[in-house]
């Protein structure tokens, strides 16, 4: 009887094990069904050829080389011609499998989805799809309105619109834009190259790519999310893309939030770091109107604007720049927070920018024809006057250095604060500038520094030192060198403190490290030099070194007055 029980349990075990093995596989062929459309169980089979269109199956019809799909379904559309594709299928959910489909509408828009809930472009693997359209559209249809010019793309949508598929889609926009969603645009696994006129790819309400490829040639904007008028729409999502945009104005504009989690980015934006713009002309890389965030990826940047811009905060916490630009390398108008990442700004006017800038981490390497960081303010491009921003005068502007390792070839000022400077941790190696117009560090409310290694060389027309407020012994010496020579500390006995070499010309240094202690006497050397100073309770409490052979009662002292 025992045996019996037992066979009968584990029968029954089995069958609820096959039974779940059966409703897995079941779910993955649903799935599996509903992400890659059958062709054969398609409503209807639509060729095209030559000026004509040929339909097999219901719920589309076909009238001088115009297909009209009028329904919920799935439609194979293959072929080559001079035809046009029109969606009016109100509340309904329409798949258009392109099997290396080659259309051309000369007056037109070759693809217009005017009425659904949701389109999907299935690009099957191994097609290869192509739309073109004509350089002027004729609006003649009754779907489409002069006025209000629409269409205005080659693939022109005004519903949810999601290209996917491991297939590839080629668009042609000779008329205006090249891609349009009015609502919602999702490009998931998919390849997408886009040459247009005016601008490449813009899902208005929102814009998210996964695991796609896009390449994009565009007079406008490359990529881009525009709806203005909803704080929750309008921004753009990109997860393990790869992205080769060329615009004439911005690569990837969005309304609102623009968030990078991974993926590969190479991006030209009017013309490159080297080309002059308008005064009223916009050519970003990456550029956001509330937040723009990047938490990883490689960004090769070669922009005549800001290569990452946000009209509000810029976080970066991971990812590999190189940065070529005609204007700052990083900008926000409110706040630039870097934690993270290993940033190369081999060209600009400024590297970083922002009301307020708190770098935690990365490694960042800057070359600055103007300055190096700055916490707004500044100036712009002509050197006059300065840089007009939405903070007025009322702004608190901070700079807060707490962690990470930064380089700056500055030909202005190496740091500059409007308001505040605070050192807490991390390395800081400042190389300029030459000219005593501007200095290596500058701050116009306090400069404090309570941890982390500072060397600063510059000029000495305006050097400064940290203030009385800090906690950390640093060092200001009027010391010469060129570029090459090292600048060294060491201690009483003769251990080397810090050293390094800048890469310019100098005739003042300031050296800041934790190892520097009160009552300790240090030797610095440089360009031949030697100097010995003491740190006594005056200059530790202060925060300040000596600055032999100041002149005019110490060029460049501080706020608080010490030199």
């Amino acid at each position: 009887m025992k045996k019996q029980i037992v066979i009968l349990i584990c029968a029954a075990l089995l069958l609820l094990l096959l039974g779940g093995c059966k409703t897995e596989q079941a779910a993955q062929t649903a799935q599996s069904e509903q992400t890659e459309p059958s062709a054969e169980d398609a409503n209807a089979q639509i060729a095209f050829s030559g000026s004509g269109a040929s339909v097999t199956g219901s719920d589309a019809s076909a009238e001088d080389g115009v297909v009209t799909v009028t329904a919920a379904g799935s439609y194979v559309l293959s072929g080559s011609g001079e035809g046009r594709v029109l969606v009016n299928a109100p509340g309904a959910e329409v798949t258009l499998i392109l099997q290396d489909l080659d259309l051309t509408c000369s007056y037109g828009s070759p693809l217009y989805i005017y009425k659904a809930r949701t389109v999907t472009l299935s690009l099957p693997e191994g097609t290869q799809s192509t739309l073109t359209d004509g350089e002027s559209y004729t609006f003649a249809d009754s779907l489409s309105s002069e006025a209000d010019e629409e269409p205005n793309a080659c693939l022109y949508s005004k519903a949810d619109l999601v290209i996917s598929g491991s297939g590839s889609l080629s668009v042609n926009a000779n008329y205006k834009n090249g891609v349009t969603s009015k609502d919602t645009l999702l490009i998931q696994d998919a390849s997408l190259t886009v040459t247009a006129k005016n601008h490449g790819v813009n899902g208005k309400d929102s814009c998210t790519l996964e695991n796609a490829s896009l390449t994009v040639a565009a007079g406008g904007d490359a990529l881009r999310s525009t709806n203005d008028s909803d704080s929750t729409l309008g921004y753009i999502d990109i997860t393990d893309s790869t992205l080769n945009l060329t615009a004439g104005e911005d690569g990837i504009q969005a309304e609102t939030v623009l968030t990078v989690h991974s993926g590969s980015f190479t991006v030209t934006t009017g013309g490159g770091s080297g080309t002059a713009l308008a005064d009223d002309a916009s050519a970003k890389g990456l550029k956001a109107g509330t937040q723009l965030t990047i938490e990883g990826g490689s960004f090769t940047l070669d922009c005549a604007d800001d290569a990452l811009h946000s009209n509000g905060s810029l976080t970066v916490s991971g990812g590999e720049f190189t940065i070529a630009t005609g204007d700052d390398g990083m900008h926000a108008d409110e706040t630039t927070s870097v934690s993270g990442g290993v940033i190369r700004i081999t060209e600009c006017y400024e590297g970083i920018e922002g009301a307020v800038v708190d770098i935690s981490g990365g490694e960042i390497h800057i070359v600055a024809s103007d300055d190096g960081i700055n916490a707004a303010g500044g100036k712009d491009q002509s050197g006059f006057g300065p840089r007009m921003d939405s903070f007025g005068g009322s702004a608190e502007y901070t700079i807060t250095i707490s962690g990470g390792v930064i380089y700056i070839d500055a030909s202005g000022d190496g740091v500059d604060s409007n308001g505040d400077l605070l050192v807490t941790g991390g390395e800081l190696y400042i190389d300029g500038p030459t000219s005593d117009g501007d200095g290596a560090l500058d701050y116009d409310g306090t400069g404090t520094i309570t941890g982390g290694t500072v060397v600063a060389a510059g000029s000495n027309g305006m050097a400064m030192n940290f203030g009385s407020a800090s906690t950390q012994g640093s060092i200001l010496l009027n010391l010469s060198g060129s570029a090459g020579q090292a600048v060294t500390v060491k201690d009483a006995s003769g251990n080397v403190i810090l050293t390094y070499t800048p890469a310019k010309d100098y005739r003042s240094v300031v050296v800041s490290s934790p190892e520097l202690k009160q009552s300790e006497t240090y030797t610095v050397s440089a360009g031949g030099q030697e100097t010995t100073v003491t740190l006594d309770s005056l200059i530790y409490g202060g925060g300040m070194g000596s600055f032999p052979g100041g002149q005019g009662g110490q060029p460049g002292a501080p706020p608080d007055g010490n030199s």
